[in-house]
């Protein structure tokens, strides 16, 4: 039982990844700690991350920002390495809930403000190097990511594809560490088969449903998401 409600959980996430370009794993990953374990859910949803994302990416290569996903990956991964080294020293919850706070207060300006202020570029490095590191501690860095690209690439095909190639390539990263520290099990491993079918159809759904929604409904849609992961930080934490 617990398997199959992972598994609405899973398709209901990923769907809103593909639309969007992010939020997937923030969406599944309380619900998947809660029922599979933390551990678990990690190699689960890192697998399928890189599948699903990749996926995404590759049904849309043409609307990747090379020069920008290059920037971002090159900036992001050293960050995210130091990131796991730092979860395994120092006690983060407090910190987890000073980073749901920031992001509730970001979806919640934007929301109520539309005019959108822009970053001076040193500040913009600044947030790459925090999604690195919120990213290796907390598998929670989109959030942040999404300050970024949201000023950096205004057309909405080309902010969710190139996240999309973002988040394969790390979530490819993190489940060959789940991979070698033997996360996975023959559960993960089944729970992983049941949900690629899934991974298609919500890609090929949310896909599908990005292109009914108008560049001003994404802006509000991105926002509303914010809020609600940092919500969820606030509130797991």
């Amino acid at each position: 039982m617990e398997k199959v409600l992972f598994s609405v959980a899973f398709f209901f996430a990923y769907t809103v990844q593909a639309v969007t370009g992010f939020a997937g794993n923030i969406f599944a990953m309380p619900v998947g700690t809660h029922l599979l374990g933390l551990h678990s859910s990690v190699a689960i949803l890192n697998t399928l991350g890189f599948f699903a994302c990749g996926l995404l990416a590759v049904m849309n290569i043409k609307h990747v920002n090379w020069r920008e996903l290059g920037k971002i990956v090159g900036t992001m991964l050293p960050f995210v390495l130091v990131g796991i080294w730092l979860d395994t020293i120092l006690p983060l919850d407090v910190l987890l809930r000073v980073y749901g706070l920031i992001i509730v207060l970001v979806g919640a300006k934007n929301l109520i403000s539309k005019r959108q202020r822009f970053l001076p570029e040193w500040a913009l490095w600044g947030v790459l190097v925090s999604a690195g590191l919120i990213q290796g501690m907390f598998v929670s860095g989109g959030a942040l990511l999404v300050i970024y690209a949201m000023q950096k690439m205004t057309d909405k095909q080309q902010f969710r594809t190139t996240l999309s190639m973002v988040w394969a390539i790390l979530n490819f990263i993190y489940a060959a560490i789940a991979f070698a520290q033997g996360s996975f099990t023959s559960d993960v491993v089944q729970v992983v088969g049941m949900c690629i079918p899934l991974a298609v159809l919500a890609t090929f759904l949310g896909n599908r449903l990005q292109r009914r929604i108008s560049k001003e409904k994404f802006l509000t849609l991105t926002y509303v998401l914010l809020l609600c992961i940092g919500l969820i930080l606030l509130i797991t934490s």
